[in-house]
């Protein structure tokens, strides 16, 4: 292994968050953080000053994405269905071309079995008159979050409706979110014998695309109840021990670069204890505090997709 040098290291992880990692400096920085604590010690550090990922889900995907083990037995079983971090050297993990970063991202491998794939939510935020809790969500089936129903700008291409979905500013946060839970005993499964998924699509957009922009979807499955899953979302360290799958995508926008919607597809491969699935959409200025665009969301899709074993 090539020996590891800090300020090589500090560039190689910036550029992983900036989306603009080449194959041979992912599959270095792969190793790296493979098998160095330091390594990832140092990547959550850089990550959180990006801003990218909220720190409690970053050390969640870090750990099961380096086979670190948990301090309670309960994801033990989880973790061995975790994708080692050197998948990231074959781009399964991020999105060299893409200016994309996804820790953890696990992908089942469907292609060639029978599925049955059922869209579960569309959202285009039509409705003029609903209020957002600001409050995490503690109901299934109901937005909550730094969200507003607008009309939808002149300037703004359209993609559903005439009306779309704008993030609220918020001065300590990089980013503002929106979420929505999913409780899988609303959709029962057809069958032991196959893989559950979710799939979750998003279109965002961006008022002043001189500036870089991020944009983020994240998904995690939970064993609990939607009731109960406030608590263990706004406690890093419950958070962490309790989490049963969890998969980011992040998108930058380049400086004077697309002007119209970016969109965003996220999927995560649901364990059989799973009861809840926590959908995050986030949006802001990458750089902390620029605060000067406006974040729009709109046709957000999602699919419950089951994948049954072929038939001999």
């Amino acid at each position: 292994m090539k020996e590891m040098d800090n300020n090589e290291l500090d560039a190689l992880i910036n550029a992983s968050l900036d989306g603009s990692l080449c194959e041979a400096e992912a599959e270095q920085l792969s190793q790296w953080i493979e098998e160095s604590s330091d390594a990832r010690k140092r990547y959550w550090e850089l990550a959180s000053v990006h801003g990218m990922i909220e720190q409690s889900m970053q050390s969640a995907s870090l750990k099961a994405a380096t086979g670190e083990q948990p301090v309670t037995p309960v994801r033990t079983d989880v973790l061995s269905r975790w994708r080692r971090i050197t998948s990231v050297a074959a781009g399964v993990a991020i999105g060299v071309l893409s200016a994309s970063l996804v820790w953890a991202y696990t992908i089942p491998l469907v292609s060639q079995t029978p599925r049955e794939v059922k869209e579960i939510l569309f959202e285009s935020f039509e409705d003029a008159e609903v209020k957002f809790p600001g409050r995490f969500p503690a109901i299934a089936n109901q937005w909550s979050g730094s969200l507003a129903s607008v009309a939808r700008e002149d300037t703004m291409p359209e993609v559903s409706g005439a009306r779309v979905g704008q993030f609220s500013k918020l001065a300590k946060s990089t980013l503002s979110y929106a979420r929505y839970l999913i409780d899988l005993d609303e959709h029962p499964r057809p069958g032991n014998e196959h893989v559950r998924s979710v799939e979750v699509e998003a279109s965002f957009f961006t008022s002043n695309p001189k500036e870089r922009s991020a944009f983020q979807i994240r998904l995690a499955a939970f064993s609990q109840e939607p009731a109960e899953i406030r608590p263990i979302w706004n406690d890093h360290e419950l958070l962490f021990d309790t989490v049963l799958q969890h998969v980011g995508r992040n998108y930058v926008t380049k400086a004077n670069g697309q002007s119209g919607w970016h969109r965003l597809r996220t999927t995560i491969e649901i364990p059989p204890r799973t009861r809840t699935v926590v959908i995050s959409l986030g949006a802001g200025d990458h750089k902390p505090g620029a605060a000067t665009s406006d974040h729009f969301v709109d046709a957000v899709r999602v699919h419950l997709v089951d994948s049954f074993d072929p038939i001999d």
